[in-house]
Protein backbone atom coordinates (compact mmCIF):
# COMPACT_ATOMS: atom_id res chain seq x y z
CA UNK A 1 0.00 0.00 0.00
CA UNK A 2 1.41 3.37 -1.06
CA UNK A 3 0.44 6.37 1.08
CA UNK A 4 0.23 9.54 -1.01
CA UNK A 5 -1.13 11.78 1.76
CA UNK A 6 2.21 13.54 2.16
CA UNK A 7 1.13 17.17 1.85
CA UNK A 8 0.14 19.41 -1.00
CA UNK A 9 1.93 21.55 -3.54
CA UNK A 10 1.76 25.30 -3.19
CA UNK A 11 -0.50 26.59 -5.95
CA UNK A 12 0.68 29.79 -7.63
CA UNK A 13 -1.75 32.68 -7.25
CA UNK A 14 -2.47 33.57 -10.86
CA UNK A 15 -4.06 36.85 -9.80
CA UNK A 16 -0.73 38.50 -8.94
CA UNK A 17 2.14 39.16 -11.33
CA UNK A 18 4.50 37.19 -9.07
CA UNK A 19 2.14 34.21 -8.88
CA UNK A 20 1.52 34.27 -12.61
CA UNK A 21 5.27 34.40 -13.26
CA UNK A 22 5.73 31.37 -10.99
CA UNK A 23 2.99 29.55 -12.91
CA UNK A 24 4.67 30.30 -16.24
CA UNK A 25 8.08 29.32 -14.93
CA UNK A 26 6.85 26.02 -13.50
CA UNK A 27 8.34 23.21 -15.56
CA UNK A 28 7.00 19.71 -15.05
CA UNK A 29 9.00 17.03 -16.81
CA UNK A 30 6.86 14.28 -18.30
CA UNK A 31 7.53 11.10 -16.30
CA UNK A 32 8.46 7.91 -18.09
CA UNK A 33 6.23 4.84 -17.81
CA UNK A 34 8.24 2.24 -15.93
CA UNK A 35 8.01 -1.47 -16.42
CA UNK A 36 6.29 -3.38 -13.65
CA UNK A 37 9.60 -5.00 -12.71
CA UNK A 38 11.34 -1.61 -12.41
CA UNK A 39 8.46 -0.19 -10.35
CA UNK A 40 8.49 -3.12 -7.92
CA UNK A 41 12.26 -2.71 -7.47
CA UNK A 42 11.85 0.84 -6.09
CA UNK A 43 12.16 1.56 -2.40
CA UNK A 44 9.07 2.84 -0.58
CA UNK A 45 10.29 6.44 -0.73
CA UNK A 46 11.30 6.13 -4.38
CA UNK A 47 7.89 4.74 -5.30
CA UNK A 48 6.08 7.52 -3.45
CA UNK A 49 8.19 10.12 -5.24
CA UNK A 50 7.47 8.51 -8.61
CA UNK A 51 3.74 8.44 -7.88
CA UNK A 52 3.71 12.10 -6.86
CA UNK A 53 5.62 13.12 -9.98
CA UNK A 54 3.00 11.39 -12.11
CA UNK A 55 0.13 13.00 -10.20
CA UNK A 56 1.70 16.44 -10.56
CA UNK A 57 2.12 15.98 -14.29
CA UNK A 58 -1.40 14.65 -14.75
CA UNK A 59 -2.93 17.61 -12.90
CA UNK A 60 -0.68 20.39 -14.16
CA UNK A 61 1.54 19.17 -16.98
CA UNK A 62 -0.48 19.77 -20.11
CA UNK A 63 -4.00 20.07 -21.42
CA UNK A 64 -5.75 17.77 -23.84
CA UNK A 65 -5.56 19.35 -27.27
CA UNK A 66 -9.09 18.60 -28.39
CA UNK A 67 -10.40 20.06 -31.64
CA UNK A 68 -12.08 22.85 -29.66
CA UNK A 69 -8.90 23.75 -27.78
CA UNK A 70 -6.85 23.77 -30.98
CA UNK A 71 -9.42 26.08 -32.59
CA UNK A 72 -9.21 28.49 -29.64
CA UNK A 73 -5.41 28.46 -29.73
CA UNK A 74 -5.31 29.18 -33.46
CA UNK A 75 -7.95 31.92 -33.25
CA UNK A 76 -6.20 33.60 -30.32
CA UNK A 77 -2.89 33.63 -32.16
CA UNK A 78 -4.43 35.17 -35.29
CA UNK A 79 -6.12 37.92 -33.31
CA UNK A 80 -3.00 38.73 -31.31
CA UNK A 81 -0.94 39.03 -34.49
CA UNK A 82 -3.54 41.35 -36.00
CA UNK A 83 -3.91 43.46 -32.85
CA UNK A 84 -0.15 44.02 -32.58
CA UNK A 85 -0.44 46.26 -35.64
CA UNK A 86 -3.85 47.81 -35.10
CA UNK A 87 -4.33 51.28 -33.63
CA UNK A 88 -8.02 50.84 -32.91
CA UNK A 89 -10.94 48.45 -33.23
CA UNK A 90 -8.96 45.53 -31.82
CA UNK A 91 -10.14 41.94 -32.00
CA UNK A 92 -10.99 39.85 -28.96
CA UNK A 93 -12.32 36.48 -27.87
CA UNK A 94 -15.12 35.32 -25.61
CA UNK A 95 -14.74 31.75 -24.33
CA UNK A 96 -18.17 30.55 -23.33
CA UNK A 97 -19.56 27.26 -22.07
CA UNK A 98 -21.16 25.28 -19.30
CA UNK A 99 -19.49 25.13 -15.86
CA UNK A 100 -16.59 22.65 -15.49
CA UNK A 101 -16.01 22.49 -19.24
CA UNK A 102 -12.32 23.37 -18.86
CA UNK A 103 -12.57 27.01 -19.96
CA UNK A 104 -10.25 28.58 -17.38
CA UNK A 105 -7.74 25.74 -17.60
CA UNK A 106 -7.64 26.01 -21.38
CA UNK A 107 -7.16 29.77 -21.50
CA UNK A 108 -4.56 29.96 -18.72
CA UNK A 109 -2.51 27.13 -20.24
CA UNK A 110 -2.61 28.80 -23.68
CA UNK A 111 -1.59 32.09 -22.09
CA UNK A 112 1.27 30.32 -20.33
CA UNK A 113 2.32 28.81 -23.65
CA UNK A 114 2.34 32.28 -25.22
CA UNK A 115 4.46 33.83 -22.45
CA UNK A 116 6.95 30.95 -22.57
CA UNK A 117 7.36 31.58 -26.30
CA UNK A 118 8.03 35.24 -25.53
CA UNK A 119 10.75 34.28 -23.07
CA UNK A 120 12.35 31.64 -25.31
CA UNK A 121 12.47 33.86 -28.40
CA UNK A 122 14.18 36.66 -26.51
CA UNK A 123 11.58 39.12 -27.69
CA UNK A 124 11.86 42.42 -25.76
CA UNK A 125 8.31 41.85 -24.52
CA UNK A 126 9.48 38.60 -22.98
CA UNK A 127 12.00 40.28 -20.70
CA UNK A 128 11.44 40.34 -16.95
CA UNK A 129 10.85 44.10 -16.99
CA UNK A 130 7.56 43.66 -18.82
CA UNK A 131 4.33 41.77 -18.13
CA UNK A 132 3.11 39.99 -21.28
CA UNK A 133 -0.04 38.56 -19.65
CA UNK A 134 -2.50 39.89 -17.07
CA UNK A 135 -5.05 37.55 -15.50
CA UNK A 136 -7.93 38.76 -13.33
CA UNK A 137 -11.14 37.19 -12.08
CA UNK A 138 -14.35 39.23 -12.09
CA UNK A 139 -15.60 39.80 -8.51
CA UNK A 140 -18.99 38.31 -7.68
CA UNK A 141 -20.29 41.72 -6.55
CA UNK A 142 -18.72 43.51 -9.47
CA UNK A 143 -18.64 47.30 -9.69
CA UNK A 144 -16.33 49.46 -11.83
CA UNK A 145 -14.02 50.11 -8.87
CA UNK A 146 -13.90 46.52 -7.60
CA UNK A 147 -13.05 45.23 -11.08
CA UNK A 148 -10.35 47.83 -11.71
CA UNK A 149 -8.88 47.20 -8.27
CA UNK A 150 -8.39 43.54 -9.31
CA UNK A 151 -6.14 44.73 -12.14
CA UNK A 152 -4.13 46.95 -9.79
CA UNK A 153 -3.83 44.05 -7.34
CA UNK A 154 -2.38 41.83 -10.07
CA UNK A 155 0.18 44.48 -10.91
CA UNK A 156 1.05 45.08 -7.26
CA UNK A 157 -0.04 48.70 -7.40
CA UNK A 158 -1.49 50.21 -4.21
CA UNK A 159 -4.88 51.89 -4.41
CA UNK A 160 -6.55 54.41 -2.11
CA UNK A 161 -10.16 54.06 -0.95
CA UNK A 162 -11.04 57.49 -2.32
CA UNK A 163 -9.66 56.84 -5.80
CA UNK A 164 -12.36 57.15 -8.44
CA UNK A 165 -13.00 54.65 -11.18
CA UNK A 166 -11.67 57.05 -13.87
CA UNK A 167 -8.46 57.52 -11.86
CA UNK A 168 -8.05 53.76 -11.52
CA UNK A 169 -8.73 53.28 -15.22
CA UNK A 170 -6.24 55.88 -16.45
CA UNK A 171 -3.52 54.70 -14.10
CA UNK A 172 -4.08 51.11 -15.17
CA UNK A 173 -4.02 51.90 -18.89
CA UNK A 174 -0.71 53.72 -18.47
CA UNK A 175 0.91 50.82 -16.62
CA UNK A 176 -0.40 48.23 -19.09
CA UNK A 177 1.18 50.11 -21.97
CA UNK A 178 4.49 50.64 -20.16
CA UNK A 179 4.63 46.94 -19.22
CA UNK A 180 4.13 45.83 -22.81
CA UNK A 181 1.12 43.68 -21.93
CA UNK A 182 -0.13 41.79 -24.98
CA UNK A 183 -2.82 39.55 -23.52
CA UNK A 184 -5.44 40.32 -20.85
CA UNK A 185 -7.63 37.51 -19.54
CA UNK A 186 -10.78 38.36 -17.62
CA UNK A 187 -12.25 35.23 -16.08
CA UNK A 188 -15.66 34.63 -14.47
CA UNK A 189 -17.17 37.20 -16.82
CA UNK A 190 -20.64 35.86 -16.04
CA UNK A 191 -20.37 37.86 -12.81
CA UNK A 192 -20.99 40.90 -15.01
CA UNK A 193 -24.64 39.91 -15.27
CA UNK A 194 -26.33 43.06 -16.48
CA UNK A 195 -29.24 42.61 -14.06
CA UNK A 196 -26.90 43.26 -11.12
CA UNK A 197 -26.29 46.75 -9.83
CA UNK A 198 -23.00 48.18 -11.07
CA UNK A 199 -22.33 45.45 -13.62
CA UNK A 200 -23.35 47.55 -16.62
CA UNK A 201 -21.01 50.37 -15.59
CA UNK A 202 -18.19 47.88 -15.04
CA UNK A 203 -18.74 46.55 -18.57
CA UNK A 204 -18.41 50.08 -19.95
CA UNK A 205 -15.11 50.53 -18.14
CA UNK A 206 -13.80 47.29 -19.62
CA UNK A 207 -14.68 48.64 -23.04
CA UNK A 208 -12.81 51.85 -22.30
CA UNK A 209 -9.79 49.91 -21.03
CA UNK A 210 -9.67 47.82 -24.20
CA UNK A 211 -9.72 51.00 -26.28
CA UNK A 212 -6.82 52.50 -24.31
CA UNK A 213 -4.61 49.37 -24.43
CA UNK A 214 -2.85 47.52 -27.22
CA UNK A 215 -3.48 44.16 -25.58
CA UNK A 216 -5.84 41.47 -26.84
CA UNK A 217 -8.74 40.88 -24.44
CA UNK A 218 -10.09 37.39 -23.74
CA UNK A 219 -13.27 37.07 -21.69
CA UNK A 220 -14.06 33.72 -20.07
CA UNK A 221 -17.38 32.77 -18.53
CA UNK A 222 -20.19 30.28 -18.09
CA UNK A 223 -23.39 30.67 -20.07
CA UNK A 224 -22.45 34.20 -21.13
CA UNK A 225 -25.52 34.48 -23.35
CA UNK A 226 -27.70 34.47 -20.21
CA UNK A 227 -25.95 37.47 -18.60
CA UNK A 228 -27.13 40.20 -20.96
CA UNK A 229 -23.54 40.98 -21.92
CA UNK A 230 -24.25 40.18 -25.55
CA UNK A 231 -27.17 42.59 -25.65
CA UNK A 232 -27.45 46.36 -25.46
CA UNK A 233 -24.57 48.74 -26.10
CA UNK A 234 -21.82 46.11 -26.12
CA UNK A 235 -23.57 43.91 -28.68
CA UNK A 236 -22.37 45.85 -31.73
CA UNK A 237 -18.73 45.67 -30.64
CA UNK A 238 -19.00 41.96 -29.88
CA UNK A 239 -20.57 41.26 -33.26
CA UNK A 240 -17.84 43.03 -35.24
CA UNK A 241 -14.67 42.54 -33.18
CA UNK A 242 -15.12 39.50 -30.95
CA UNK A 243 -15.56 35.85 -31.73
CA UNK A 244 -17.54 33.75 -29.29
CA UNK A 245 -16.08 30.25 -28.98
CA UNK A 246 -17.88 27.57 -27.01
CA UNK A 247 -16.44 24.85 -24.79
CA UNK A 248 -19.53 22.77 -24.19
CA UNK A 249 -20.16 19.36 -22.72
CA UNK A 250 -19.38 16.40 -24.96
CA UNK A 251 -22.26 14.39 -26.39
CA UNK A 252 -22.58 10.76 -27.44
CA UNK A 253 -25.39 11.29 -29.91
CA UNK A 254 -23.46 10.15 -32.99
CA UNK A 255 -20.29 8.25 -33.91
CA UNK A 256 -18.25 11.39 -34.53
CA UNK A 257 -18.99 12.76 -31.07
CA UNK A 258 -18.41 9.35 -29.49
CA UNK A 259 -15.00 9.18 -31.18
CA UNK A 260 -14.10 12.63 -29.86
CA UNK A 261 -15.14 11.64 -26.34
CA UNK A 262 -13.11 8.44 -26.49
CA UNK A 263 -10.08 10.35 -27.83
CA UNK A 264 -10.28 12.69 -24.83
CA UNK A 265 -10.49 9.75 -22.43
CA UNK A 266 -7.49 8.07 -24.05
CA UNK A 267 -5.48 11.28 -23.71
CA UNK A 268 -6.36 11.57 -20.02
CA UNK A 269 -5.51 7.90 -19.58
CA UNK A 270 -2.10 8.42 -21.20
CA UNK A 271 -1.41 11.40 -18.92
CA UNK A 272 -1.78 9.15 -15.86
CA UNK A 273 1.32 7.07 -16.76
CA UNK A 274 -0.04 3.99 -14.99
CA UNK A 275 2.32 1.06 -15.31
CA UNK A 276 -0.24 -1.76 -15.70
CA UNK A 277 -2.95 0.15 -17.58
CA UNK A 278 -3.70 -1.35 -20.97
CA UNK A 279 -3.61 1.50 -23.49
CA UNK A 280 -7.08 2.43 -24.68
CA UNK A 281 -8.94 0.22 -22.22
CA UNK A 282 -10.52 3.29 -20.62
CA UNK A 283 -12.96 3.51 -23.53
CA UNK A 284 -14.67 0.39 -22.15
CA UNK A 285 -16.09 2.74 -19.51
CA UNK A 286 -16.82 5.61 -21.90
CA UNK A 287 -20.57 5.66 -21.25
CA UNK A 288 -20.18 5.38 -17.48
CA UNK A 289 -17.70 8.27 -17.44
CA UNK A 290 -19.95 10.35 -19.68
CA UNK A 291 -22.96 9.79 -17.45
CA UNK A 292 -21.00 10.58 -14.29
CA UNK A 293 -19.40 13.75 -15.70
CA UNK A 294 -22.29 14.90 -17.91
CA UNK A 295 -19.69 15.03 -20.67
CA UNK A 296 -17.76 17.88 -19.02
CA UNK A 297 -13.99 17.85 -19.37
CA UNK A 298 -13.25 19.25 -15.92
CA UNK A 299 -15.49 16.74 -14.21
CA UNK A 300 -14.24 13.67 -16.06
CA UNK A 301 -10.62 14.73 -15.47
CA UNK A 302 -11.36 14.87 -11.74
CA UNK A 303 -13.04 11.46 -11.78
CA UNK A 304 -10.06 9.91 -13.53
CA UNK A 305 -7.61 11.62 -11.19
CA UNK A 306 -9.32 10.05 -8.16
CA UNK A 307 -9.21 6.63 -9.84
CA UNK A 308 -5.51 7.11 -10.61
CA UNK A 309 -4.73 7.89 -6.97
CA UNK A 310 -6.59 4.73 -5.95
CA UNK A 311 -4.67 2.72 -8.55
CA UNK A 312 -1.33 4.02 -7.30
CA UNK A 313 -2.08 3.58 -3.60
CA UNK A 314 -3.45 0.05 -4.08
CA UNK A 315 -0.40 -0.74 -6.25
CA UNK A 316 -2.65 -2.18 -8.95
CA UNK A 317 -1.49 0.56 -11.35
CA UNK A 318 -4.70 0.02 -13.31
CA UNK A 319 -7.85 2.14 -13.55
CA UNK A 320 -10.87 0.66 -11.82
CA UNK A 321 -14.17 2.51 -11.79
CA UNK A 322 -16.09 0.10 -9.54
CA UNK A 323 -16.27 2.76 -6.79
CA UNK A 324 -17.74 5.23 -9.30
CA UNK A 325 -20.20 2.63 -10.59
CA UNK A 326 -21.37 1.91 -7.03
CA UNK A 327 -21.81 5.62 -6.36
CA UNK A 328 -23.86 6.00 -9.54
CA UNK A 329 -26.05 3.04 -8.51
CA UNK A 330 -26.59 4.63 -5.09
CA UNK A 331 -27.64 7.89 -6.72
CA UNK A 332 -30.12 6.12 -8.99
CA UNK A 333 -31.67 4.39 -5.96
CA UNK A 334 -31.92 7.74 -4.12
CA UNK A 335 -33.67 9.31 -7.11
CA UNK A 336 -36.07 6.37 -7.33
CA UNK A 337 -36.93 6.66 -3.62
CA UNK A 338 -37.53 10.39 -3.94
CA UNK A 339 -39.89 9.80 -6.86
CA UNK A 340 -41.83 7.22 -4.86
CA UNK A 341 -42.06 9.52 -1.84
CA UNK A 342 -43.27 12.41 -3.98
CA UNK A 343 -45.89 10.25 -5.65
CA UNK A 344 -47.31 10.71 -9.15
CA UNK A 345 -47.26 14.27 -10.54
CA UNK A 346 -50.46 16.22 -10.79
Amino acid sequence: MVDLSVGSLKKPNWQTKEGWSDFVGEQLIEPEVMTRKALDALTEDERTTYCLRRLDFMANGRISLTAEVKAIRDELRLRMVANARKRGGKFGLIINGVPNAGKSTTVTRLAKEFEIQRRVRGNPRGQRSVIPVIYVSTPSDCTPKSLLVEFHHFLGRPTRPRMTAPELLNGLADVVERCGTELIIIDEIHNLNQDRQGASDATNYLKQLSEKCQATFVYVGANVEDTGLLDGGWAAQVATRFRIMDLDAHQLNNQRNRDRWCALLEDLEANAKLVSQKTGSIVDDAELLWEASHGRVGEVAGIIELAVIEAMESESERLNFSRLRAAMDDERRRRARRQLDEGPGE
